[in-house]
């Protein structure tokens, strides 16, 4: 039987240990299928905090220069984030990255 302690403690150490895992990028890939509105609408929907502003330039650098960081995160978050794009018809990659978390 675990003590009740023991569960907090690897509840802590399961925060701490995703908290302290490296970055990663969510990479945006440009494609000849989706429209731009469509693209905008599921970075708000996927992204957490995303805003209309920033998925437009997201969107947009994706689409003039073929690949857009949708952002950066841990690991775990990072492929959650690329397989609900994907779920949602776009080309989505992950990738490590340098520096710290937004």
């Amino acid at each position: 039987m675990i003590r009740e302690d023991s569960t907090m403690f690897i509840t802590l150490a399961f925060r701490k240990s995703r908290k302290m895992s490296p970055p990663y990028r969510v990479m945006l890939h440009n494609d000849n299928f989706n429209k731009r509105e469509y693209v905008v609408q599921v970075l708000m929907k996927v992204i957490p905090g995303m805003t209309l502003d920033n998925a437009v330039n997201i969107m947009q650098e994706a689409h003039h220069n073929g690949l857009a960081v949708v952002i950066i995160c841990a690991q775990a978050d990072a492929e959650e984030h690329c397989m609900q794009l994907r779920g949602n018809g776009l080309l989505s990659s992950i990738e490590p990255a340098s520096g710290g978390c937004e």
